[in-house]
């Protein structure tokens, strides 16, 4: 408990300088080195790192919190430490010790993941030993600017076309190429890449089902006691891409509060906007929808540390659920996002206005195929109706 709590306090501590970088970093288009130096010192990229290789191994609900805290100072800072900490979770499950030994033995204070498991393009073929990835292009690769390791995936096809599994990878970053075409709305700053890969041979050690993990079954032999690397992977990757918006939604409602005793009104019949009741109406219904949010995702962490915890992988109807949970709360946050610039009024659009920043950042965030309330409500729906989940993976 007191570890967990002082991580939390770190990613508390910061949101001050975060905030005083947020220029800054859109403008620079990655996340100033400051920044990142501060983040690792906290020790943030490590929460979900096993012990034997220099990590917390603490838990999703910790996770969760640090993410939503690091979130409220920046969109794009909190983005990229949700996707590198995640991957940290992911490759501790997936990869056996040999890997895990691979990765970490030179100095694993160094190491840092980013990846995308689906990729636009890759040719890749069987070869004597593991894979030779001829041809390959991973777009959306955030953390790509910053990473020594990535995790990839690489659909694997038969001779009849047609898919036979999805492989998961993981090799040395300076074995690709990172494209500068990151030039987007919003999150500016995680110059989320795309990265290319020819002729790159990949090994068996470091190979390893896609759709095996789904289902809990891990190579990850040597840390099968500890009940982290028993959570469910697809779950655990989709919350990480919805956490940084409660975060940048919990900013928004913070700032609306913190103006709003100096402005004046227009045509609203008082003298402030504070004493209006449509005012009143507007962040009560604010608020409300952003503790929805909060108890929806909190309901997810818990979930996956209790499934965790008891030594059962996560059955697939809990996962579907857990997904449409994380759908709802993205659309509870966008649904306070708008009553907030609503009652805002026009200011917001002048740049460097911290509403915009916040507005382009989270959507950027909510369009997310992942994090679709309409798929995920309606796989959910599936589900329920005694039918089978329309989603691929999950």
């Amino acid at each position: 408990m007191a570890q967990r709590e002082n991580l939390v306090e770190k990613a508390k501590a910061l949101i001050p300088n975060l905030r005083t970088r947020a220029k800054e970093t859109e403008e620079i288009r990655r996340i100033p080195q400051a920044t990142m130096d501060e983040l690792k010192e906290a020790g943030l990229f490590k929460m979900l790192r096993p012990k034997r290789y220099g990590g917390y191994e603490t838990d999703m609900k910790t996770y969760t919190d640090v993410i939503v805290e690091i979130s409220k100072g920046c969109g794009s800072t909190g983005w990229i430490l949700a996707l590198c900490a995640i991957r940290e979770l992911m490759v501790a499950q997936s990869f056996s010790e040999k890997t895990h030994l691979e990765i970490y033995g030179e100095d694993e204070n160094s190491v840092l993941f980013a990846g995308v498991y689906e990729p636009r393009k890759c040719i890749a073929r069987k070869v004597e030993g593991g894979y030779l990835v001829e041809e390959g292009f991973w777009m959306f690769c955030s953390g790509s600017l910053h990473a020594t390791w990535g995790y990839f995936g690489m659909p694997i096809v038969g001779e009849d076309g047609k898919l036979v599994d999805q492989v998961l990878m993981t090799l040395p970053f300076h074995e690709m190429e990172i494209m500068d075409d990151w030039h987007t709305l919003g999150l500016k700053g995680t110059g989320s890449n795309s990265v290319k890969m020819n002729n790159v041979f990949i090994p068996d050690h470091r190979c390893t089902s896609f759709v095996e993990a789904l289902d809990g079954n891990f190579e990850s032999k040597h840390l099968r006691d500890i009940p982290l690397y028993n959570t469910a992977l697809f779950p655990a990757l989709i919350l990480s891409l919805g956490l940084p918006g409660l975060g940048l939604i919990k900013h928004a409602l913070e700032f609306f509060q913190e103006v709003l005793p100096n402005r004046r009104a227009v045509h609203m019949g008082v003298e402030y906007i504070r004493d209006a009741a449509s005012t009143h109406a507007i962040i009560a219904d604010a608020s409300l929808k952003i503790d929805t949010a909060s108890m929806h995702y909190y309901r997810v962490a818990e979930d996956l540390d209790n499934w965790a915890k008891s030594g059962k992988y996560m059955d697939r109807q809990a996962r579907v659920r857990t997904l449409a949970d994380i759908g709802y709360a993205n659309q509870m946050c966008k649904e306070a996002l708008d009553l907030l610039l609503l009652g805002s009024g026009s200011g917001y659009v002048y740049e460097g206005h911290p509403l915009q920043r916040i507005f382009r950042d989270f959507m950027t965030l909510y369009s997310h195929r992942s994090l679709s309330p309409t798929i995920t409500k309606e796989n959910y729906g599936r589900v329920l109706s005694g039918l089978e989940s329309n989603a691929i993976r999950y």
